[in-house]
């Protein structure tokens, strides 16, 4: 029984999907260095559109200049970038706001 608040997600599968993400940036970094032309668009045969939803850091969001904890809800290639859109509480209790927005994937770093 799994306990209260724990969304169904252990530490093994956050761990399995960090891996999954860093795994999929490597690789594609890789074949960036191989093919040695950084102009290119993002290779889109890597379908990040695929890939659930997890933790990262988020590195200046709008209006809220520093590091945040955030979720990467979704991948989209704008401009021959990727770019993740993010989810993101700022401040605590009734102070607390909520961000959606799309952020250039080096703002972005998993947890």
């Amino acid at each position: 029984m799994t306990g209260m608040g724990s969304g169904g997600w252990g530490r093994r599968d956050a761990a399995r999907s960090v891996d999954a993400f860093r795994e999929m940036r490597q690789a594609e970094q890789a074949r960036e260095t191989r093919q040695g032309d950084q102009s290119r668009p993002p290779d889109r045969s890597a379908d990040r559109s695929r890939l659930p939803p997890r933790h990262c850091w988020v590195l200046n969001p709008p209006s809220a200049p520093g590091r945040w904890p955030g979720l990467v809800v979704e991948w989209r290639t704008a401009g021959g970038h990727w770019e993740g859109r993010v989810v993101v509480v700022l401040g605590r209790g009734r102070d607390a706001a909520v961000l959606d927005v799309w952020m250039r994937e080096e703002q972005l770093t998993p947890v």
